[in-house]
C-alpha cells in the first residue's frame, strides 16, 4: 500500500495550517515521507528518504528553517487530545511506552518530562509536559520480501537474523516477510511496539497473513512463550531483539522446534557478532542465515547474506 493512502489518516489529529500543508507536499514526496515531527516553540519538518525538511505553508520543502510554520504549544496539546481520545488517564501504558498506534496504523510517538515511581524500580510511572512529538507513517512495501522468501528462506532450518543500521527498512522488510509466510504457514507474530501489524481497536491495520497470529504489544518474552505453548507456529516473528529477556523465551521456541525470523541492528557482522545477547543465540544455533540491508538510497535492500554453518562465505550484492 502507498504510504499517501496511510498518510491520510493522520490528516485529522494535526491543526489546520499544518494539515493544509502537508497535503499540498507533491505527490512523489508524500509518497515517500516517513516522519512528521513536531518540537514546541520550533518548526514542522518531514523526513522523507531518511532526510528531514522544514515545511513551510503551502507544501513547500526546505533545508533553512526561516519560512518554515512554527509549532505552538496549542499544536502539541491539539495532537495529544486527539491521539489520546481527550482521555490520557485511559491509555497508560501507551503513555509510559512513549508512542500510540492510530487508526491506519500509523504511530504517534511523544517525549516530555518523565514521572518517576521510586517504588517500581525508578521506572517511568507517566510522562508530563508533551513537547516533542514524531508522527511516524506506516509503510506497506508489497512483495519487497521476495528475494528472502525466494532464495533464503529456504535455505534455513533453524532462524532468519535481519540486521541493519536504523532506518534501513528492517520492520518494512519483516512486515512483508511475515505477510508471505503468514499466507502459507502458521506464524505467531511478537509485535512488541505494535509496528508490524499496527493493531487498532483490535483489527491489523497492516497485512501479515492469513494464518498469522498477533501478539500486539506483549513484551517479547509472556509473547514468545504464549505463542509456542497455545499457538503451535512454524514461524516466530519478532522485531528487534537483543535484550537478555529475549535469550530464555527465545531458546525456549528454539528447542520447541519453531524456526525464528527476528531483526536486530548492527551493520556488518562484527558489530553483531559483539552484542553479547546476540553472539549467545548464534553459538546456540538460533540462526543459521544473517541479512545485512543497506541505507539511504539502498534502504531495504540486501547487501550481504551470511552463511553461519559456513561463515567463511558470505554472499555480497551490488
Amino acid at each position: 500500500m502507498k504510504t499517501i493512502s496511510k498518510i491520510n489518516h493522520v490528516f485529522m489529529y494535526l491543526p489546520p495550517i499544518i494539515s493544509d500543508s502537508v497535503r499540498a507536499v507533491s505527490r512523489s514526496e508524500l509518497d515517500n515521507t516517513q516522519e512528521i515531527r513536531l518540537r514546541r516553540g520550533k518548526k514542522v519538518s518531514l523526513v522523507i528518504n531518511s532526510k528531514e525538511y522544514f515545511l513551510e505553508p503551502g507544501g513547500i520543502l526546505s533545508n533553512s528553517c526561516g519560512k518554515a510554520l512554527d509549532v505552538t504549544d496549542s499544536d502539541i496539546k491539539q495532537i495529544t487530545e486527539f491521539a489520546f481520545q481527550s482521555s490520557v488517564h485511559s491509555f497508560g501504558k501507551e503513555i509510559t511506552r512513549g508512542y500510540i498506534t492510530v487508526q491506519g496504523g500509523c504511530r504517534i510517538g511523544f517525549c516530555g518530562t518523565a514521572v518517576i515511581n521510586s517504588k517500581e524500580q525508578f521506572s517511568i510511572e507517566t510522562i508530563k509536559d508533551i513537547s516533542c512529538i514524531n508522527i511516524r507513517i506506516a509503510r506497506e512495501v508489497i512483495g519487497c520480501a521476495d528475494e528472502i522468501i525466494g532464495s533464503i528462506v529456504p535455505e534455513i532450518s533453524a532462524g532468519l537474523l535481519i540486521c541493519g543500521a536504523p532506518s534501513s527498512g528492517k520492520t518494512t522488510l519483516l512486515r512483508d516477510l511475515t505477510r508471505q509466510l503468514g499466507n502459507k504457514y502458521t506464524v505467531s507474530l511478537i509485535d512488541e511496539r505494535n509496528e508490524i501489524a499496527s493493531v487498532y481497536e483490535s483489527a491489523a491495520q497492516n497485512d501479515v497473513g492469513l494464518k498469522t497470529d498477533v501478539f500486539a504489544s506483549y513484551n517479547k518474552y509472556d509473547g514468545i512463550i504464549t505463542a509456542v505453548k497455545v499457538m503451535s507456529p512454524v514461524y516466530l516473528v519478532c522485531d528487534e531483539i537483543g535484550c537478555r529477556e529475549d535469550i530464555k523465551a527465545l531458546e525456549y521456541a528454539i528447542n520447541s522446534g519453531v524456526k525464528l525470523i527476528a531483526t536486530c541492528h548492527g551493520p556488518s557482522l562484527d558489530i553483531v557478532r559483539s552484542k553479547p545477547v546476540i553472539k549467545k543465540l548464534i553459538k546456540h544455533g538460533a540462526f543459521d542465515r544473517l541479512v545485512f540491508l543497506g541505507t539511504g538510497n539502498r534502504c531495504g535492500k540486501i547487501m550481504s547474506v551470511c552463511d553461519l554453518k559456513t561463515e567463511e562465505r558470505i554472499h555480497r550484492y551490488a
